[in-house]
């Protein structure tokens, strides 16, 4: 039947496992969605409804390097990717759509180590690999490059501040700088130093504002603000390397060694300055694995935690319940209840249940429902897992261990051992299509056992070496094996004996399947050929350059053929009975080889399993005259729904629900007894409070009457008391406005008086401004002179220095291209008589080899034929005569043969001493080396001129840096005599204010004896002013006499004056002169800032350039050696033994050519 308009695709539909070669492998796409990588392929897994959906990778991405997603919206995903050409692009994903929206591509990165969106998602940072780790900053909707530079240190992690996109951080081993984007220029700024920037940073994150957390590999979490460190927070993981560490909102976790996840929240009082630490230990959680947590992720409403682990698992834990979380239990929930850590052996699919059974390097067996998307049985072993078969029924399996096959029965949630075989290192094992046999390979042999009795039922032998793959037919009348000597047999049941053959020598073939019918098998090996066989002889083949077939699956309906390979591809065919066979599309699956594939029996769902320890789970999609043809969705109800459990599992369930029904009938009298007591206790407390209150409200109605009372005659007093107020206050205005009126024409007086000296002072500052000004002109224009012909100066010399590096740059590249040109010569020369003799060895080997296998199977076949003679010898004396002249005629031909055989080994022999006489040869290529080294010496002679020129610019940095010391103290003289005058002026206001406070009591004394003699003037009695006179006179005119004739000093307040005008003189005088200084030293300062600024930018790029050409030289020496090297190899190749010292000669008689180059460039760049 030829099946045209016939083809089939694969859709991805689930994937158990995942791979933790990714930085930030697990990362928060939404609430609910967490997407990380599996395979070769990103997976987005739903934490509710446990789909998932899948960012596929195309053929030509080989890995996925670093993950990041937009920070606010998730909206975005931007993946790393290294190409299987060895470049490296980043592709961005949207989330929603999942589809790749943009690639960016750059010429200086050939891989990307690190990568991070801006908070506003318009920005993309990226790091490329080493040595040179370029940072790029892109406009990525644009694929335009906004800023790039060399880092030139490992950077672990880079990420955008979320206050300002122009200013990056980035950490790595002994890295912790502070980028910002000024000009299309990004400048870095060291965030630590001394002992801590030497640290391992192991990675970083923004805290909300300006604050960034760094965590090292010793558990300590660095706390920086606005650049600058502010404290170090010692944790709970001190002495173990922090592996991972992120913010939320009320603090950060990290992740560390053996499991361990702690929390820390932020302190309150430590905002307000009154506490050491911003950060206080709150929880730390553990898993039961004890495994390293490689990174974690938090969802953006901070609900839920997802963390990769060290062992390929990804697991759910409940930040949102972490104030009522338990430090001890383990809050960790895997995804999918856990995958497989390493490689995936054995595969298997059930018939009468939605299961798949796995076994892999891990010693763990994992049996999954491929329904619900869970594994339901998960156990592991102390021992090595070699393969797995699980019975049609799905209650029993088949595992092959390292001493034994052992049959395992199948319950609820355990696996339960029922028997053991003696069968070590079971590779391959397999249940018949009706569950009554099973068979298991023992290394060349396959065993054939009652799966009811566990009789063995028979051993099939016939292969020479190990059996890779069995298969039975539909009909379970027939087995297919084939192994690594090149055999494929196929065998009957019933007598257990082999009815047909197909030996390809030189072939190992690795996989064989039945077709439905029965008549054909196919195979598979590592001549990257897929073969089909009917009755011993090869029907179809078809070729699969370039890729080496590992396993093979046959729909049931026999129209597909699945091949997957050791590239981790999975190949599809459209196969039929006979006919063309047609290619269909092929599919990129894992990281590594792809071990085993097996399908449900409506051939709905393919199953694949990886060396990288993932399986995959396809939907199988057919299509006939370009439409799809519809499939039937899986029911539930068409399994059987039935588990198994153990006698002793039952009464054991049993006897505990009857414990507990016991314990609920006595829980519940307690509880109606207690709920009684209760009631009568409740009905007392009610009837006493209703008391309680009724009392009290009494009490409080007579309270509230004897408040109203007093209320009322409080209102009466206060009206009575706020009229006598307003009575009081009104006389006491009248009388504060008349003397007010007279205080303000006083103050007017003094206030003009006060103006006129204002004017004059300011007309006296504005002419000593004046003066100082142009006192201290000519100064800054001499100044000005001095430091435009210092920097002219700097000027010449950096040009001639400029100069000076062109000149040796230019040199150097003549010498580079001499070298160049004699070396691709050399090597031209040395590939073409390599490849010939190449060819010939190659050659000879595979006609020794087929020669060989010629030998040995004609030996086979004579020595079985003598068997035969042998047997028959009884049954034929008549014949016995010529019998025995044909043995010696069969023995004269294998003594031929033996003889054949032999002188075939003594050429190999040959052929071998000649490979070790070629070796000896080698060795005395070694002794070239020797000119090598003298020309490395030579050219670094060469070098030697600019270290000098960089200790000559160090001295002078440090003749500046005195310099500056000394203009420091200087101004630490001058800020001590300022700060003498300073305490003069201090002394001098403290007399001042004493002054003003004898003022203010004469003045108060003024204003006393005015008042009194305005009552005295108002008073209209004339008794009452001789009294009040006299009393004038003896409160102010005696009083006032004793106190100035105590303290009365002739002309004290003019001399005091005199000094303070002095004073206020000297002040403005060092005020001006300390200014000055103060002006000239900032100045000085500047300049001298500037100058060495200029002179560290000169050293750095000197030392740049240093460094590149030792790289240079190194690289060049290495290609000489090996040029060198292919050369003579050539030459003693070609050569035979009598002419080994004549090829000598031209060899040594190069190296003056050599010389002669380099030393010409030596020259070269010593004149430049």
């Amino acid at each position: 039947m030829v099946l045209e308009d016939v083809s089939t695709f694969l859709q991805f539909s689930h994937c158990y496992g995942a791979w933790s070669g990714v930085r930030d492998n697990v990362i928060h796409t939404s609430d609910n969605s967490i997407a990380y990588p599996a395979g070769r392929h990103l997976c987005v897994y739903n934490s509710e409804t446990k789909e998932m959906s899948f960012l596929l990778q195309p053929e030509n991405v080989e890995v996925m390097t670093a993950i990041s997603a937009s920070p606010n919206t998730r909206k975005y995903l931007a993946v790393a990717e290294q190409l299987v050409d060895g470049n490296a692009q980043v592709s961005v994903f949207n989330t929603a759509s999942e589809k790749r929206v943009k690639t960016l591509a750059h010429a200086d990165c050939k891989t990307f180590v690190a990568l991070c969106f801006s908070n506003d998602s318009k920005f993309l940072v990226t790091v490329g690999g080493g040595p040179e780790f370029t940072m790029i900053y892109w406009n990525w909707f644009h694929a335009k490059v906004v800023a790039s530079c060399r880092i030139n240190s490992d950077v672990r992690r880079v990420s955008f501040s979320p206050l300002d996109n122009v200013q990056i951080a980035s950490s790595g081993p002994g890295l912790l700088k502070l980028w910002r984007l000024q000009e299309s220029t990004l400048k870095g700024f060291n965030m630590v130093s001394g002992k801590i920037a030497s640290s391992n940073f192991t990675d970083h994150a923004w805290a909300p504002g300006d604050r960034l957390l760094a965590s090292t590999d010793n558990g300590d979490v660095l706390v920086v603000e606005q650049g600058e460190l502010r404290c170090i927070v010692k944790t709970r993981l001190s002495g173990s390397p922090i592996n991972t560490l992120s913010v939320y909102s009320s603090g950060f976790i990290i992740g560390g060694t053996e499991g361990r996840m702690s929390v820390y929240e932020k302190n309150d009082a430590r905002e307000k300055g009154e506490d050491k630490d911003p950060y206080h230990h709150f929880k730390t959680f553990r898993s039961n694995d004890n495994v390293d947590i490689l990174s974690v992720s938090i969802s953006p409403q901070e609900e839920t935690l997802a963390a990769f682990f060290s062992n390929n698992q990804v697991a759910t834990f409940p930040i949102v319940n972490i104030d009522i979380l338990k430090e001890g239990d383990n809050h960790f929930q895997y995804v999918g209840s856990g995958f497989h850590s390493q490689q995936v052996s054995g595969l298997d699919v059930c018939v009468r249940r939605p299961l798949v059974a796995t076994c892999g390097g891990d010693r763990s067996v994992r049996i999954w429902n491929y329904m619900d998307k869970t594994c339901e049985v998960s156990k592991s072993f102390t021992e090595d897992l070699s393969a797995i078969a699980i019975h049609p029924s799905g209650f029993h399996v088949l595992i092959g261990f390292t001493d034994k096959l052992r049959f395992f029965n199948v319950l609820m949630d355990d696996l339960r051992q029922f028997q053991e075989f003696p069968i070590k290192g079971c590779k391959e094992v397999r249940f018949s299509h009706g569950g009554h046999k099973f068979a298991a390979v023992n290394i060349s042999n396959i065993v054939i056992f009652s799966t009811y009795t566990f009789e063995k039922l028979g051993v099939l032998i016939s292969h020479t070496a190990m059996v890779k793959s069995i298969s039975f037919s539909p009909d379970d009348l027939r087995l297919v094996s084939a192994g690594v000597d090149g055999a494929v047999y196929e065998w009957s049941l019933q007598g257990y004996t082999r009815v047909e053959e197909n030996v390809t020598r030189n072939v190992h073939y690795s996989c064989v399947v039945y077709n439905q019918s029965a008549n054909a098998v196919i195979a598979c090996g590592d001549d990257r050929k897929i073969s089909e066989f009917v009755k011993s002889a090869t029907a179809r083949e078809v070729g699969t350059p370039g890729m080496r077939v590992q396993q093979l699956l046959l729909s049931n309906n026999d129209k597909i053929l699945f091949a997957g390979t050791a590239e981790g591809l999975i190949l599809s065919y459209i196969w039929g009975v006979e006919g063309l066979i047609t290619e269909g599309p092929h599919y990129v699956v894992a990281r590594g080889n792809v071990t085993r594939m097996a399908t449900t029996p409506d051939d709905c769902i393919l199953f694949v399993t990886s060396e990288d320890g993932t399986v995959f789970q396809f939907d199988i999609h057919l299509m006939e005259e370009g439409e799809v043809v519809p499939k039937k969705p899986l029911d539930p109800s068409s399994f059987l729904d039935v588990v198994l459990v153990t006698r002793g599992d039952m009464e054991e369930k049993n006897t505990t629900m009857t414990d507990l029904e016991n314990k609920i009938g006595e829980i519940q009298v307690q509880s109606e007894y207690k709920l009684h007591l209760q009631e009568q206790d409740w009905n007392d407390k009610t009837k006493k409070m209703k008391e309680e209150m009724e009392a009290a409200r009494g009490a409080a109605e007579a309270r509230f009457e004897a408040l109203r009372r007093r209320k009322e005659q409080q209102e009466l007093e206060a009206v009575e008391a706020i009229q006598n107020m307003e009575r009081a206050h009104m006389k006491a205005a009248e009388e504060l406005e008349s003397l007010y009126e007279k205080k303000l024409a006083m103050e007017g007086q003094r206030y003009r008086t006060l103006l006129h000296e204002k004017e004059d002072m300011e007309c006296s500052y504005e002419e000593q401004l004046e003066i100082t000004k142009s006192k201290y002109n000519s100064v800054i224009m001499k100044l000005k002179a001095e430091y435009e012909s210092k920097t002219k100066e700097q000027q010449d010399a950096y040009n001639r220095l400029k100069e000076e590096l062109a000149n040796t740059k230019a040199s150097y590249e003549e010498f580079v291209r001499q070298q160049d040109e004699d070396h691709e010569d050399e090597m031209l020369k040395v590939q073409q008589s390599h490849k010939k003799a190449l060819e010939e060895e190659q050659d000879a080997v595979l006609n020794l080899k087929s020669q060989s296998a010629i030998m040995r199977r004609k030996f086979d076949t004579h020595k079985s034929e003598m068997e035969t003679l042998k047997s028959h010898l009884k049954h034929k004396e008549d014949e016995l005569k010529l019998a025995n002249d044909k043995g010696e005629e069969q023995e004269r031909q294998i003594q031929m043969l033996k003889n054949d055989i032999r002188d075939r080994e003594q050429t190999i022999d040959n052929k071998e001493k000649r490979i070790s006489e070629l070796r000896m040869k080698a060795k005395e290529l070694e002794k070239i080396k020797f000119v090598l080294d003298y020309k490395y010496k030579e050219l670094k002679k060469e070098i030697e001129p600019k270290e000098t020129q960089i200790i000559h610019m160090k001295e002078q940095i440090k003749e500046m840096d005195e310099e500056l010391q000394r203009d420091v103290r200087t101004n630490h003289a001058l800020g001590q005599a300022l700060n003498d005058k300073a305490h003069k002026i201090d002394n001098l206001n403290v007399e001042i204010k004493r002054q003003r406070a004898l003022v203010q009591e004469k003045e108060r004394v003024i204003s006393l004896f005015l008042s009194d003699l305005e009552k005295l003037v108002t008073e209209i009695d004339p008794s009452y002013w001789r009294d009040a006179i006299r009393q004038l006179y003896r409160s102010y005119v005696k009083k006032g006499a004793k106190e100035q004739g105590a303290r009365d000093v002739p002309d004290s307040m003019d001399e005091f004056a005199r000094q303070r005008e002095h004073m206020e003189r000297s002040l403005e005088t060092l005020k001006r002169r300390a200014a000055k200084n103060e002006e000239a030293v900032k100045i000085n300062n500047q300049k001298k800032a500037t100058e060495n600024a200029v002179l560290i930018d000169e050293l750095n790029a000197l030392r740049r350039e240093k460094r590149l050409l030792e790289v240079k030289v190194q690289e060049l020496t290495s290609e000489l050696q090996v040029g060198t090297r292919k050369k003579r190899r050539e030459e003693e190749t070609s050569a035979t033994p009598a002419d080994l010292s004549s090829s000598k000669e031209p060899a040594v008689s190069s190296r003056p050519t050599s010389t002669r180059k380099i030393s010409s460039g030596g020259a070269g760049a010593g004149a430049g």
